[in-house]
């Protein structure tokens, strides 16, 4: 009788919880703390049913719309922060490294917030495999580029370093390992100019300074002249507060918001936009290559107003030339450096883009098909998994 009583109370508890979610608001928060779009709600079908896909997405969307999600969130890190280091460092915030609820580390140190590095072999043999296979399918037809990008972590000189393994080990390997690439050495080109303003310091981006070093890299690999920089008037946005300050949760770092610039060609290229709404229909809009604030402040989202499913970007270079990006955010500043270098841009995220590159490649005369991940993605299976879904 207890066994049947606990049982009942059981699934009464479940079934609660499946009601809570979906009447508690989304926690929209939740998405720009985690830097992800949050999963829709799943369409059901037969074979979606029959397969397990419906399950299994229906058990995704639960876990990211839960209403409150950020404050579980934000309580797990307060939570995690006890195992933290605390190293006094003067006048400044004391130095310390989070360990997330999921597991990663954040370092805090003269006042940037910086990600740990950890290699994951296994994913980084899949990404190898995953572009690989892109070479074999689409390496005969297209020229294919591989851009893979360190974190300031990497050129970090205090003893927190210690705690991150080599991103630079991991590019070679990847780079070595690859059939059919042209791999960009942005590596270097970033080292070079390591003591510039090359990456935020409450963000895990390159600020558009250190894009264009590594659009220098890309243009050298493609034997081209890169535009330059005495041609572009420099604007500049203040206090950026990124996606590292909002997983960090340390309201002192506040103090070193970042500047945000971006470089104007004097074309701000409209661009032509496509998602999926809510009923699972494609839609189009037009918005710009640069999204200005309407007030003094901005953030990432400057460049092209953030990560979209699918972008086209038509220029006036008329050198006839396409180039098919597949990126992650990391693209987003480099992007509108490159629209000096082709006629034709068609940027494709692998997170939310429904479509197949063969698709993509049978309807367009693509030159280069250009990857644009930073180094972190070697130790993302998700990520990894979402470009071999989109490949044919």
């Amino acid at each position: 009788m207890r066994e049947k009583t606990t049982t009942v109370i059981f699934v009464l508890m479940l079934a609660l919880f499946f009601a809570l979610a979906l009447i508690v608001p989304k926690d929209e928060r939740a998405s720009v703390i985690e830097n992800r779009p949050l999963a829709s709600f799943p369409t059901l079908t037969a074979e979606s049913l029959r397969s397990g896909k419906f399950q299994s997405s229906i058990e995704t969307y639960l876990s990211d719309n839960i209403g409150l999600r950020s404050r579980f969130i934000t309580a797990g890190t307060l939570l995690e922060r006890a195992k933290g280091l605390s190293l006094s460092s003067g006048d400044m915030p004391d130095d310390r490294v989070i360990t997330q609820p999921w597991g990663s580390q954040l370092v805090l140190s003269q006042g940037r917030i910086m990600e740990v590095y950890k290699k994951m072999p296994e994913v980084t043999e899949q990404y190898i495999s995953v572009l690989n296979s892109y070479s074999a399918e689409f390496g005969t037809e297209h020229n294919m580029y591989l851009m893979l990008a360190p974190t300031q972590f990497e050129f970090d000189l205090s003893p927190y370093r210690n705690l991150a393994d080599s991103q630079l080990e991991t590019i070679n390997y990847v780079y070595s390992s690859l059939n059919g690439f042209n791999t960009v050495n942005v590596y270097d080109s970033l080292a070079e100019h390591r003591n510039e303003y090359i990456y935020f310091r409450t963000d895990h981006h390159w600020t558009q300074r250190g894009a264009y070093y590594a659009y220098c890299a890309l243009c050298k690999a493609q034997d081209v002249t890169p535009a330059s920089l005495d041609d572009m008037t420099v604007h500049t946005y203040s206090g950026f507060l990124g996606y590292l300050f909002n997983q960090a949760n340390v309201k002192e770092y506040a103090q070193f918001a970042d500047d945000i610039e971006y470089f104007d060609f004097g074309k701000n290229y409209a661009i032509t936009i496509k998602e999926k709404n809510a009923n699972g229909k494609t839609v189009s809009y037009l918005s710009s290559m640069y999204r200005l604030p309407e007030n003094s402040m901005a953030n990432y989202g400057i460049f092209m107003g953030g990560d979209f499913s699918y972008i086209e970007i038509d220029t006036d270079v008329g050198n006839g030339r396409t180039a098919l990006i597949i990126k992650d955010s990391y693209a987003n500043a480099l992007i509108p450096l490159l629209t000096a270098n082709y006629q034709k841009l068609i940027i494709l995220d692998p997170r939310s883009y429904w479509g197949t590159v063969g698709e993509i490649t049978a309807k367009n005369d693509i030159d280069d098909i250009i990857f644009v991940n930073y180094a972190l993605i070697t130790s993302n299976a998700d990520f990894v998994g979402y470009i071999d879904k989109i490949m044919k």
